[in-house]
């Protein structure tokens, strides 16, 4: 045990970091910068992170499949009821644990503690599922592809055939490949940017962390700011993403995508949301909420229509939760923690379940009104996708501006190539 205390002792502080090479810039007379290289400890406390959650998923894994996969459709007792199992003991335990590791880590860095998120939400969502009967088909056909799907957040590739994983082939590897070095890369260069102009290049009137509505969200400069901080939010979800899956891809298993070049090529905000943006955690929610929403709306007698509505619904307002629960781990005090006042950050609760059931309603307004708009299919994809991004934007800082102002940019920063002013 004392082993993996070691291996968390590195707070990985930004400021701790050592440059590995201090340059000034022609015409930028008395201004210093620094290059500093990636810290691998920041890795390896994340993988130390999803090994130890990984024993605890396993379990699970048998225990769901054993005593709601199995049992599911049976009669049985108020006691054995799978949702009483699912939402009373399972759920409730699932969420819990990551808090009790990380209390015994004393994990620091706020970008290694969000990784602790990971197991509550393969449980939880999945859990759902086996009590719904919305999983993959192929996932339930034995015990060993059950445990499979709990060991990673990324989803495999099945053949509806075999009911086995699809192996990757050697060019896909290397795409994969191809794809981590840009998203690095990208994260890298656009974050080294946005640290040097304090993550704000245009002068703005909103705080990044607060919560208000005001014409001041539609200042130009707030919406630059906004704008800047969601391609930040897209190069470093990718390149951690991207990581994940790269490490099931290695063992020989083909995974479906996670970004489709959302920002640059969407077409509509239910493209944006539903084919292009974070498709791993797109794919956790289908099965985990929109499916079982609509599933029981569909057999409580209601229309198709009323029933997808729902579904969505439920997806965003799942997806608000789930990214409340991860800022909790992200921000989360130790408690007996003495370095709080200095350090410590706590976010606004609900602003991101807000955050999300706003563009589900926007989403549903494109739904039923969008054919009004027809003139838009001659336009090319990038203004059609930044018109689309820009009705998210007034309020996009209600998830970005959490991670300025609580340390998270700064924190993941130790794990990438960056450059930063040090005079």
């Amino acid at each position: 045990m004392d082993v993996l205390r070691r291996v968390f002792a590195d707070k990985l502080d930004i400021n701790d970091s050592e440059p590995l090479h201090t340059f000034s810039i022609p015409g930028l007379e008395g201004q210093t910068y620094a290059l500093y290289a990636p810290n691998g400890g920041l890795w390896n406390q994340l993988i130390v992170a999803v090994l130890i959650q990984l024993f605890f998923q396993i379990v699970f894994a048998v225990l769901i499949y054993k005593l709601i996969v199995q049992k599911r459709g049976s009669s049985s007792s108020f006691i054995t009821s799978p949702f009483l199992l699912g939402y009373g003991v399972i759920m409730p335990v699932a969420l819990y644990i990551p808090f009790e590791i990380m209390e015994f880590l004393l994990a620091r860095n706020r970008s290694v503690k969000m990784g602790f998120a990971l197991l509550p939400t393969i449980v939880c969502f999945r859990c759902i599922e086996a009590m719904h009967g919305t999983s993959p088909a192929a996932v339930e056909n034995s015990l060993t592809n059950y445990v499979t799907y709990y060991t990673t957040v990324s989803h495999f590739e099945w053949d509806e055939k075999t009911m086995e994983r699809r192996k990757i082939t050697a060019r896909e590897i290397g795409v994969a490949f191809v794809r981590i070095v840009y998203f690095f890369t990208a994260a890298s260069l656009w974050l080294s940017f946005l640290i040097h102009v304090n993550y704000q290049p245009m002068e703005s009137t909103v705080a990044l962390d607060s919560f208000h509505l005001s014409f001041d969200l539609l200042h130009p400069a707030h919406l630059i700011n906004t704008y800047c901080l969601l391609v930040l939010v897209y190069f470093v979800l990718a390149t951690g993403f991207e990581l994940t899956t790269f490490g099931e891809q290695i063992k020989g298993y083909a995974t479906k995508p996670i970004f489709d070049n959302p920002l640059f090529s969407s077409r509509s905000i239910r493209e944006f949301w539903g084919k292009k943006w974070d498709l791993m955690i797109h794919r956790v929610l289908k099965h985990g909420a929109f499916l079982p929403a609509r599933k029981v709306f569909a057999e409580s007698g209601y229309t198709p229509a009323v029933s997808n509505g729902m579904g969505t619904l439920a997806a965003f307002f799942a997806s608000g939760l789930l990214h409340e629960y991860t800022w909790v781990c992200i921000f989360y005090q130790y408690r007996d923690d003495d370095e709080c006042e200095e350090n410590c950050f706590s976010p606004l609760p609900s602003k991101l379940t807000l955050f999300f059931l706003y563009n589900c309603v926007t989403m549903l307004i494109e739904h039923y009104y969008g054919r009004h708009l027809t003139f838009f299919e001659s336009w090319p994809s990038i203004i059609v996708s930044t018109l689309l991004v820009l009705t998210a934007l007034p309020v996009s800082h209600w998830y970005s501006g959490d991670w300025v102002v609580g340390g998270y940019f700064d924190d993941f920063s130790v794990g990438l190539w960056h450059i930063k002013r040090v005079d």
